[in-house]
C-alpha cells in the first residue's frame, strides 16, 4: 500500500471540523472523530472522538467514544470510552462515561455517571432551551468584567 493510500485511509485523518467562528445550527452524526472549536447548537454523534476545544461551545448532547472537553457543553455526555475534562471544561448536564479524568478548574454541573459497568442511557435530543437560541457570532469576547461569561443557550432545568 502506498504511503497516500495509506494516509487516507488513517481514522486520524477522518477529522470533520467545525472551526472558530462557524456556526452549526442541528443534529449531526459521523462514523469518524468530531472536532468543534466554534458553535454548535444540536447533538454531536461519533463513532470515535469528539474534542471540544478551548472556544468550542456546544448547546446540545454529545455521544461518543472518546471525549474532550476544553470548552462549554450545554446538554448531556455520553462517552462509551474515556472522557477527558480540561481546566477550562464547563458542563451543565448529566454525563456518562466508562473512564473519566478532570484537570484541577474543570465545573461539572449535574450527575455524574462513571464506571466500567455503566450502561448508556439512549441519547434524547436537545431541548429547545438549549438549541434554538440565537448567537451572535460578532460577540465582543473581551468584557468590561474579565471574568464575566455569557451562556448562550439558556439554562438546564433538573
Amino acid at each position: 500500500m502506498s504511503r497516500k493510500a495509506e494516509a487516507t485511509n488513517n481514522p486520524s485523518t477522518l477529522i470533520t471540523q467545525i472551526r472558530e467562528g462557524s456556526i452549526i445550527s442541528g443534529n449531526m452524526k459521523s462514523e469518524h472523530s468530531i472536532r468543534v472549536d466554534g458553535f454548535v447548537t444540536g447533538d454531536l454523534i461519533s463513532g470515535e472522538k469528539i474534542i471540544v476545544g478551548s472556544h468550542g461551545e456546544i448547546g446540545g448532547n454529545l455521544s461518543g467514544s472518546d471525549i474532550t472537553i476544553e470548552g462549554y457543553v450545554n446538554g448531556d455526555v455520553l462517552s462509551n470510552g474515556h472522557l477527558h475534562l480540561a481546566q477550562n471544561a464547563r458542563i451543565y448536564g448529566k454525563i456518562y462515561a466508562k473512564k473519566i479524568s478532570v484537570e484541577n478548574g474543570a465545573e461539572m454541573n449535574g450527575k455524574v455517571t462513571v464506571g466500567e459497568q455503566v450502561e448508556m442511557p439512549e441519547l434524547s435530543s436537545s431541548s429547545p432551551s438549549r438549541s434554538s437560541k440565537d448567537i451572535n457570532i460578532n460577540r465582543n469576547r473581551s468584557s468590561s468584567m474579565p471574568n464575566e461569561q455569557k451562556d448562550n443557550y439558556g439554562t438546564v432545568a433538573w
